[in-house]
């Protein structure tokens, strides 16, 4: 019989996916503890232990957070976005948004695009470019679907290494892997809107088939599409400035919208085999 808390994480993991998954709609409790196989009064308790949330305060996190990410790089309406968030008004979204970001919609999306042309001028005046950032000049790339085995991290970047090195461990062991590895993290959320403790990234390998999850490690088929490759080289201790500028500079230079997908990071020359300034990594930003 497997541990407790081995079965509670695969049901955590099945839990996170369906709910990721379902932004789109409005999503019952009912149906997340089904996809999840405990009774729903079990599940809200397993997922409020594990994750520190209730289970209705992570989905509003997630659809205002991803909600917020849209007002800043599209040109969406308000009510097509409240709308494609699950909300059935315009006036039901605007009251959940002001509730959690102190702020209607309309009032953050002129404050962020204020905040965008400051950042802008900054990088300008500072001399700041993609060149100063060891970062090559994007390229677009149409990526295949990918069959990915991943362990969820969820908190400070800083402690991601310890997530691959278990799946690497697990993936070792079931034989799943290529002669070379193929390493990367999906990237959830934008840490300016999501505290740091709540911010998920999933690390992953890629595999050749579907895996059955056990334990932590989970097995998901990520869509493939049109994104813009940006290739960096240098430590990691970089990422913040280099997503930054190309979030704030990058795309509106280019008129480019986000794709409603996940950023990927893509692990050219990591560790343990490379050193922090040999390391190279390819941004993966999706668009339309």
């Amino acid at each position: 019989m497997k541990k407790t808390t081995e079965a509670h994480l695969e049901s955590l993991t099945r839990a996170l996916q369906f709910i990721e998954n379902n932004l789109y709609k409005k999503i019952l409790l009912k149906e997340i503890a089904r996809e999840a196989y405990l009774s729903e009064f079990h599940f809200h308790r397993v997922f409020k232990s594990l994750t520190g949330e209730t289970v209705k305060d992570f989905v509003l996190r997630l659809k205002i957070e991803r909600s917020a990410l849209r007002l800043q790089h599209s040109q969406d309406s308000i009510g097509q976005i409240a709308f494609d968030n699950g909300y059935e008004n315009h006036e039901t979204f605007t009251r959940a948004f002001k509730k959690y970001f102190q702020c209607t919609p309309q009032e953050y999306r002129e404050t962020v695009r204020q905040i965008t042309a400051t950042k802008q001028s900054n990088y300008l005046s500072n001399n700041i470019n993609l060149e100063t950032l060891h970062t090559e000049e994007p390229t677009i790339r149409y990526l295949p679907d990918l069959h990915l085995a991943y362990i969820r991290h969820t908190g400070s970047y800083d402690r991601v290494e310890h997530s691959f090195q278990r799946l690497m461990l697990w993936a070792g062991k079931q034989f799943v892997l290529k002669l070379k590895p193929t390493t990367l993290g999906i990237v959830h959320d934008n840490p300016d809107l999501t505290d740091e403790e709540k911010v998920r990234f999933d690390a992953c390998v890629v595999v050749r088939k579907e895996v059955k999850p056990v334990g932590e490690i989970g097995y998901k088929k990520i869509e493939g599409g049109k994104f813009a490759i940006f290739r960096y080289k240098g430590a990691y201790d970089n990422f913040p400035m280099v997503y930054d500028y190309i979030y704030s500079v990058c795309l509106f230079e280019r008129n480019w919208e986000l794709a409603d997908k996940p950023a990927l990071e893509w692990y050219i020359q990591s560790p343990p085999w490379y050193k922090p300034e040999n390391y190279v990594t390819d941004f993966c930003v999706p668009i339309k």
